[in-house]
């Protein structure tokens, strides 16, 4: 399951990254943002970008140690999902768009398993 959401999470960053930064060109060549804000938008889309698949690195990276039942692993897997859940609630109270909570589903399924079968991760 890590490995699995840890991937998505990477894709979906990146994918966030590319047509964004793709839509603030398109948008300030028809003049409806002015194109001295152009670098410092696409530099906050590419920190979103970043923000959203770093979760996913962490995930990916400790995949490994959570087959072999290590309690850092899971504790970190554990903080990487509880993000999300907690971005994804955040985004869509502030901005209820219903599409908002993949995160949330997303960081639940990380934190369901870990929590559930938490006595399983003894391993310092």
């Amino acid at each position: 399951m890590a490995i699995v959401v840890g991937l998505l999470l990477c894709g979906i960053g990146i994918l966030h990254a590319v047509v964004n930064i793709r839509w603030l060109h398109r948008v300030a060549a028809r003049g409806d943002v002015a194109e001295r804000f152009v670098p410092q938008l696409a530099a906050n889309i590419a920190f979103a970008g970043m923000a959203i698949a770093m979760p996913g690195i962490v995930l990916l990276l400790v995949a490994p140690a959570l087959g072999r039942g290590k309690r850092m692993a899971a504790r970190l897997a554990l903080a990487s999902g509880l993000f999300y859940v907690v971005a994804g609630i955040a985004g869509y109270l502030w901005q209820p768009i219903p599409r908002v909570l993949i995160f949330t589903a997303l960081g639940a399924c990380v934190c369901a398993p870990l929590v559930i079968w938490r006595r399983d991760f003894t391993a310092d």
